[in-house]
């Protein structure tokens, strides 16, 4: 498939440290410095990884401790929670249940997310009776098996939502516009922490699998493709895959690096900017004899949310190149195409 490429001929995705951003009284050279890199990596990778980002490393591990736990029970345990059985876009996807440009995906993932359907009316009938709660205060998608997944997944969902929040606002302000622009466009109800386990690539696995997989059917672990929200915060293991296109059309690894998490940006985030920052078509390769695990946290807009370019991005010689969208009904029907 051909992917149209932009940015540039970026040989590594790059490392910025975030103190600045996430402390409550930063010097300001040293924010200025940041958000000038994080408007760098947007503008010429739509990739970058963040450093001194807050969540420790014991937090980390015990959301992928929590994320082991959930793709090693047996599989009736995973499918009394599996995609579909209510009108939600949440819960247990089996191996062979998503395909990307034809070619079926060689993993199994778990989503999680507020209740809320798909209609304006029932996510604001969903918000209105947890109010006050968590936003992940219902008992619908937690598998049974493991009492404690529901406390380390609200703690982990506390603390990427808070640094997605503060992400947003350094882009923001890497744009020369007030940090808290992009706030009140802000929405729990659409925003998704998802779990991934990509099992060894191996034929018995394969056929085992729901959709009984052949070997021919699958090309990677993830098929290429952007994100079509906001930004999304990446935690990956050490087993590595992740590739990131670049401008001359090469994919460049994106490899697990200590500390840090992996930051991209989504086709929402290209809308604001008229394609100032772009989002970055990438990719996972197969495990081979080993298992993977990675956690994205998609950081996304409001149902009602309309996103149109932003006027500091557009002038006479380039002006605006997308109509003003609204979010949830876009991403709904994206994913009614990719799930009914």
């Amino acid at each position: 498939m051909n992917h149209n490429t932009h940015g540039t001929a970026f040989k590594e995705v790059p490392v910025i440290g975030i103190g600045p951003l996430v402390t409550a009284d930063p010097d300001p050279e040293e924010l200025r410095l940041t958000v000038e890199r994080i408007g760098e990596a947007c503008r010429d990778v739509g990739f970058f990884y963040i450093t001194d980002h807050g969540v420790s490393e014991a937090d980390s591990r015990a959301l992928f401790g929590a994320a082991r736990d959930f793709f090693a029970l047996p599989l009736e345990e995973k499918m009394k929670i599996r995609l579909g059985i209510t009108e939600q876009f949440r819960g247990y996807v089996p191996l062979g249940g998503e395909v990307t440009a034809g070619k079926t995906d060689w993993h199994e993932c778990l989503d999680l997310q507020p209740e809320s359907g798909r209609q304006a009316s029932t996510i604001a009938a969903a918000a209105a009776r947890r109010a006050g709660a968590h936003p992940l205060d219902d008992p619908g998608q937690w598998p049974p098996a493991l009492p404690s997944f529901r406390d380390t997944v609200m703690r982990a969902w506390d603390q990427l939502y808070g640094l997605s929040a503060r992400i947003a606002a350094g882009m923001a302000l890497s744009l020369g516009i007030d940090e808290h622009y992009f706030a009140p466009y802000h929405g729990v109800e659409l925003s998704d922490l998802r779990m991934v386990h990509y099992p060894p690539y191996n034929e018995t696995i394969g056929r085992n699998a729901p959709e009984k997989l052949a070997m021919d059917e699958v090309d990677h672990g993830f098929g290429a493709h952007v994100d079509y929200g906001f930004l999304a915060v990446l935690q990956q293991d050490e087993v590595g895959g992740l590739e990131v296109l670049n401008a001359e059309g090469a994919w460049i690894p994106a490899p697990h690096i200590p500390g840090t998490f992996l930051v991209n940006i989504g086709q929402m985030m290209e809308r604001w900017t008229n394609d100032r920052y772009r989002a970055t078509w990438h990719r996972v390769q197969l495990p081979g004899a080993v298992d993977r695990y990675s956690i994205p946290f998609f950081f996304e807009p409001a149902y009602d949310a309309v996103i149109s370019p932003l006027d500091v991005c557009c002038d006479d010689d380039n002006p605006p190149r997308h109509e003003p969208v609204q979010f949830g009904p876009y991403v709904v029907e994206l994913f009614s195409k990719a799930y009914d």
